[in-house]
């Protein structure tokens, strides 16, 4: 049996650039308060869509992430500046910290992995927050283990240095055939360069 699903459907319609129709099946229910139709009316003004605007994004990401919507927490957090119309996001940079970390918090494993870097470089956009290289490992960790391929590269090499945690190449090393495995292509140096110095390693002790 074939269900219906209106969100599945609006988001089909959107990978092949029919926004038109996913704008006629999303309009509706979000104005009836469904987060997930919210969010992704929101979102086609981050695609090639012309028909929402910067400023009806910023608010339907609002209204979805005040129900809970994570993703919608992470877009309020990372919101692009709307040159053309004109319109920029009025959320201090205090506010896109907390709404960001909210997304983090919530599940949103963009939003972890975002952290993540925040705490390792005590940079959030144009603010410093406080660096703190164990929460940085942390948050790496979940965005990580939940398959996201930059973190785990990321927590790889805090993982080599020992920053914020023990130094660990045995895991670090399983980070990065992951991050590889995972199509990030920028871990293959680092993993090759452990490799190098676990056969240096074996090398020594076999000739002890």
């Amino acid at each position: 049996m074939v269900t219906h699903d209106p969100i599945r459907e609006a988001r089909a319609a959107t990978a092949r650039g029919d926004y038109q129709f996913a704008i006629t099946v999303l309009r509706p229910l979000a104005e009836s308060g469904n987060g997930d139709a919210q969010y992704e009316l929101g979102f086609l003004a981050l695609t090639e869509c012309e028909l929402i605007s910067g400023h009806e994004a910023f608010s339907l990401f609002m209204k979805a992430a005040q129900s809970g919507h994570v993703d919608a927490m992470y877009h309020l957090a990372t919101f692009p500046d709307f040159i053309s119309e004109p319109f920029r996001s009025p959320l201090s940079e205090e506010d896109t910290w907390q709404w960001l970390m909210r997304a983090a918090e919530g599940g949103c494993v963009q939003a972890q992995r975002d952290a993540g870097a925040s705490f390792a470089t005590g940079e959030w956009r144009e603010e410093r927050v406080p660096q703190d290289l164990p929460a940085a490992v942390a948050w790496y960790r979940r965005a990580a283990e939940a398959g996201h391929a930059d973190a785990q590269y990321n927590l790889a090499s805090m993982l080599v240095d020992g920053e914020g945690c023990d130094r660990d190449l045995s895991a670090a090393r399983e980070w990065l055939r992951r991050a590889v495995a995972g199509g990030y292509e920028y871990a293959e140096g680092l993993l090759a360069h452990l490799d190098s110095l676990q056969e240096d390693l074996d090398g020594r002790n076999s000739d002890g």
